[in-house]
């Protein structure tokens, strides 16, 4: 395993371009809690802006705000916007290199030697590569504009690469797509988010992308992997006829790769590609002739690790799928449900799939496997938090009071400590495991307000060695506090963060685009996951179960004692 430590996000390179349209941006009080952020919709959009380009006798400041407004429009390579550059400038400035998202209007400075500075208030960021980063706490950007005459004109000789974009704009023009990898085993299949300009080259820079491997955050072959060999690329650009993309790769794709390779990087290729509208179907080709590589079997690689639709409760001692009001017992858990009534559980989590389960007691956290007579208390610890299951029948715990995250196989005994990576809490109050493995989601208080890490895990044979560098995201407000947080699906995360008055905030992340507000529940505690966020649960101190209606909470008349993280 790579010792190579990197950041969570790469640096980015600040860039230009500001449209004054639209309301200023910010985390919505409500929302429709089946649909999400709109911009998470991988749908076509059509909508094009067409900015003016210089006019006769503009100003400095005339033509570096011109320059900002024109990067709204990417037709013929952002013709419109190299007018207001230098021939020089023109030919070096690139726009693709990031994307500024911005609140706000610009703030300019002019100096005495022609160069004119500029401040963006940044909410979020895109890099050359489509990795978007939320941008939730006030933060600026400064830019740098330097302007020469050119036959009497002003016009920009040096600036920044990179466009800036209102808010409303880059939900016009930039829509986002699921890259599909694998975990290191090749066993689950992960989804790692990008954005991308909503142009007709968007299927060709999806591949482009995928044959250049995970974002750096991810700790590519360590914690996430692909099946395309290094140096593959595409030979032209991706056509899309009848449903069918066509991808011509680079011999590189098959010359050492097997049948079982070639059967990934179809999978990886289809994942990707058939989330757009538009792509029903993909064809692999190498050097012009199409392959027929096989997709994998359901038992080789799993795509979807679905868990029952149904929350999973705790309920008066025993344990059972909740419908409306009544119970039903998962097949083959009568030893759980026994255990459970013994032991008097007050959190847990389950895995239908590897028939195993883990609960929380007042004496420390239990395992065991669903053909176990009893089960075995794997931590001790006093003041644990909800325990956490992955897909290899690892146990995670943590404790607030004696601090330290644990992992432990379920069966075999052992448990040893993971150590956190640098600016997460290590007293952290909530924690969950991926669906995919690949992704820990942590929980916690900072002094400043509430923050979620998501950490890259690595792996060797399913055991976990280390956690990568956090993805954080740190949130407004600081008189709140953290509450509870679960996947809700293989690429969101729902949180809850009480505000100190007895309200709780659900929101959704999901991971690599922004932070969502699904509205408040008096006093909630706990929030699961299902297969969609028309399938999450909340649960608050009276044992009460809610459940998303349109853009509201339903309470139910239901009373549980917890909800088991299903995975």
């Amino acid at each position: 395993m790579s010792a190579r430590i990197r950041r969570a996000l790469l640096a980015l390179v600040a860039g230009v371009s500001i449209l004054a349209l639209g309301a200023c941006a910010s985390i919505p009080t409500s929302g429709s809690v089946e649909q999400g952020s709109a911009q998470e919709e991988a749908t076509t959009q059509s909508l094009r802006y067409y900015p003016a380009g210089p006019s006769d006798g503009a100003s400095r400041e005339e033509i570096v705000q011109g320059f900002i407004d024109a990067g709204t429009g990417s037709q013929n390579d952002f013709a419109t916007a190299r007018q207001y550059l230098t021939d020089d400038a023109a030919a070096s400035w690139d726009p693709t290199e990031q994307v500024l998202i911005t609140s706000g209007q610009v703030s300019m400075r002019t100096n005495d030697n022609d160069v004119i500075n500029v401040s963006v208030a940044v909410s979020g960021e895109v890099n050359a590569h489509g990795v978007y980063r939320e941008e939730l706490s006030s933060s600026s950007e400064a830019l740098e504009f330097t302007l020469q005459q050119v036959d009497g004109e002003w016009r920009i000789s040096e600036a920044p690469d990179g466009v800036v974009l209102m808010r409303q704009a880059f939900t016009d023009l930039y829509r986002s797509t699921a890259l599909t990898f694998l975990d290191v085993e090749q066993r689950y299949a992960t989804q790692d988010l990008r954005w991308f300009p909503n142009t007709d080259d968007y299927a060709t820079r999806v591949v482009e992308e995928l044959l250049r491997g995970p974002a750096e955050w991810l700790y590519p072959g360590d914690a996430v992997t692909t099946a395309f060999p290094s140096g593959t690329s595409l030979l032209s650009d991706v056509t899309i006829a009848d449903g069918q993309a066509t991808v011509n790769l680079s011999g590189d794709a098959s010359a050492a790769a097997s049948a079982s390779d070639l059967s990934l990087m179809r999978l990886q290729l289809e994942r990707s590609l058939t989330v757009l509208d538009e792509v029903q179907s993909v064809e692999l080709r190498v050097n012009g002739a199409r392959i027929d590589a096989s997709l994998p079997g359901a038992d080789t690689v799993i795509t979807s690790p679905d868990v029952n639709s149904l929350p999973l409760v705790y309920q008066d001692g025993s344990i059972g799928y909740l419908n409306s009001n009544s119970l039903s017992l998962p097949n083959g858990t009568e030893n759980v449900d026994a255990a459970a009534a013994e032991i008097n559980p007050i959190r847990g989590a389950l895995s239908a799939s590897r028939q195993t389960v883990t609960m929380l007691t007042e004496d420390g956290t239990y395992a065991m496997r669903y053909d176990d007579t009893s089960p075995t208390l794997i931590d001790s610890r006093g003041g644990q938090i909800e325990p956490a299951l992955d897909n290899w029948d690892w146990v995670w715990t943590q404790s607030t009071s004696q601090t330290g995250l644990y992992v432990s196989k379920i069966g075999e005994g052992s448990i040893f400590e993971i150590p956190l990576p640098s600016g997460v809490a290590p007293n952290f109050i909530s924690h969950q495991v991926s669906r995919d493995g690949t992704r820990l989601a942590v929980l916690f208080d900072d002094g400043d307000g509430v923050t979620l890490a998501i950490m890259p895990i690595m792996r060797d044979g399913g055991e976990p060695m280390a956690l990568g560098d956090p993805l954080l995201l740190e949130m407004p407000g600081t008189e709140d506090t953290a509450n509870d947080v679960a996947w809700v699906d293989s690429n969101s995360v729902a949180m809850l963060v009480d505000d100190g008055d007895g309200t709780t905030e659900v929101r959704l992340y999901r991971v690599g685009g922004e932070l969502t507000s699904l509205g408040t529940i008096p006093n909630a505690v706990q929030v699961a996951g299902s297969n969609t966020l028309a399938g999450m649960r909340v649960v608050d101190r009276q044992g009460i179960v809610y459940a998303p209606r349109g853009t509201r909470w339903q309470a139910s008349e239901t009373v549980v004692n917890f909800l088991f993280a299903q995975m």
